[in-house]
């Protein structure tokens, strides 16, 4: 193997981390300034705020759980104004099922470092 699976997961969960703050802060300014990508601006700012502070638990294993928690609330509520909006919202989905895996993959893994 050529990375660690911890340092591989642990890249991943970086990586995601990195690309949702970044579309989170994207979004949260672009609503300050009035655009709200068809939504009311108070309602972008408020989903893009819950998310920015969501993804930055989610970085932190102690507040793991809160942050996922926040990031699958945002998913939904955003994919249900998509919807709301003809879109098709399978990126949400996405978002969603990363942010799961990598809770999971990553409890199952210091779950299985410490029984070794």
């Amino acid at each position: 193997m050529l990375v660690p699976e911890s340092w591989a997961l642990r890249g991943l969960r970086w990586s995601y981390a990195a690309y949702i703050a970044s579309a989170s802060v994207q979004t949260f300014f672009g609503a300050w300034a009035g655009r709200g990508h068809g939504h009311d601006t108070h309602i972008v700012l408020a989903i893009s705020g819950v998310e920015i502070a969501g993804i930055g638990c989610f970085l932190f294993e102690k507040a793991e759980i809160v942050g996922v928690v926040l990031l699958l609330a945002v998913y939904a509520l955003a994919g249900l104004l998509s919807i709301a909006h003809g879109e098709v919202p399978l990126r949400f989905v996405y978002y969603a099922a990363t942010a799961s895996y990598l809770v999971l993959a990553g409890r199952t893994g210091r779950n299985l470092r410490g029984a070794a």
